[in-house]
């Protein structure tokens, strides 16, 4: 698959991006409008990767007791890669007034 000018060009301001915020709070938006928040932990020719807590659907029949006393109010955290082709914008999360 070849890649166009435009394309190579968003890659680069992409990557510029990711040394500019690595290992900060982020938040970001896909195209197709959901929104996440997590700290950006690295980042590869094709994809960006934050840490997040994992989310449990009320469906699920999984019980991990372990887990679940390690981090009490968030439950396990994962890293979960997100592809720039699908990015529309991110950028630093402050969640706080200052």
């Amino acid at each position: 698959m070849e890649r166009t000018v435009q394309d190579q060009r968003d890659m680069k301001h992409h990557h510029e991006k990711c040394k500019h915020h690595l290992y900060q709070f982020v938040q970001v938006e896909l195209n197709d409008g959901s929104v996440y928040q997590g700290i950006l932990h690295s980042y590869d020719h094709d994809k960006m990767y934050i840490i997040m807590p994992k989310m449990h659907h009320p469906m699920s029949m999984e019980s991990d007791e372990s887990s679940s006393r390690l981090f009490p109010f968030f439950g396990p955290f994962g890293l979960f890669g997100f592809p720039f082709f699908g990015i529309r914008v991110f950028g630093p999360f402050f969640p706080f007034f200052i």
